[in-house]
């Protein structure tokens, strides 16, 4: 597999300095799941010469950006102290927004971000639909049960399931309309079938007449951070939520968002060696 080249702005291209270039591709080519590789496998993966990627890679660790150790290259403190800068600049709301809109434009309905904050769902950015909407009490800011939204359930369905039954143990799920899960038996396979599927849905549970689909959206570490939803009067909303291609609208929303965050996507399963590090199974 080779590694895609590092996106540029579009008017970058007649000032771009090659070499530069293909030592961002290196960089590029670790991720949290790769944090070490040989010379051949930077080269493999990113597609630049062998010989090309030893004079890039040595050059990377003389000025202290990867370290060298048993064969290996692996990025080193700089790096690190560039992604604390980067990290301590992106924000959630700024970086979602451009996505709602533009899933707005897609559904002609409702979006919104939310993350769970001790168990409740906290709406972070909401971008409205064009067409009249009566009802919908969810707003930035907003505060609302988890187990009875889509977004809720999403970040529910990646919390470890141990720590979202002790949470469980201790509530009382009030029934807000007829479709609301109480059960906490039923909740749990609600969850289950999320994580398996990728995505949430809420059936009027919350309110009726609003139906929600919602998509978990992954930081640079993988991890759940928040979620990303459309949602809509119950007779403009597609007429069965799961399979239908607003969900595969949504999923592509939270992903184009996690990329925005960091996330490196799983393209194939990984497997442990016998010093430890995980490496990703040859086709």
């Amino acid at each position: 597999m080779i590694t895609a080249p590092v996106a540029r702005a579009p008017d970058a291209g007649r000032y771009t300095v090659s070499a530069v270039s293909k030592a961002l591709q290196l960089l590029s080519a670790f991720s949290v799941r790769e944090r070490q590789m040989s010379l051949a496998e930077l080269a493999s993966r990113t597609g630049i010469p062998r010989a090309t990627a030893f004079r890039l890679l040595s050059t990377l660790e003389g000025d202290g950006f990867v370290v060298k150790e048993e064969g290996e290259y692996r990025p080193a403190f700089k790096c690190f102290v560039l992604g604390n800068v980067a990290a301590a600049s992106l924000d959630l709301r700024r970086e979602a927004r451009p996505h709602l809109v533009a899933l707005r434009d897609e559904t002609g309905e409702t979006t919104q971000v939310a993350i769970l904050d001790s168990w409740q769902v906290v709406y972070l950015e909401r971008v409205l639909s064009r067409q009249a909407v009566g009802y919908m009490t969810s707003r930035a800011g907003a505060i609302l049960p988890s187990y009875c939204t889509g977004l809720g359930k999403v970040l529910l369905a990646h919390r470890p399931e141990a720590e979202v039954a002790a949470w469980a143990a201790t509530q009382t799920f009030r029934a807000h309309t007829p479709n609301t899960v109480t059960s906490v038996d039923r909740l749990f396979e609600e969850l289950r079938a999320i994580r398996e599927r990728g995505y949430g849905t809420d059936e009027q549970e919350r309110e009726v007449g609003v139906r929600c689909i919602a998509a978990p959206i992954r930081d640079h570490e993988g991890e759940v951070i928040a979620a990303i939803s459309v949602a809509g009067p119950s007779e403009r909303m597609p007429r069965q939520l799961i399979g239908s291609e607003m969900a595969s609208k949504v999923l592509a929303a939270a992903q184009a968002v996690s990329l925005r965050l960091g996330y490196v996507p799983v393209s194939a399963p990984a497997t442990p060696v016998a010093n430890g590090r995980p490496r990703r199974k040859r086709p």
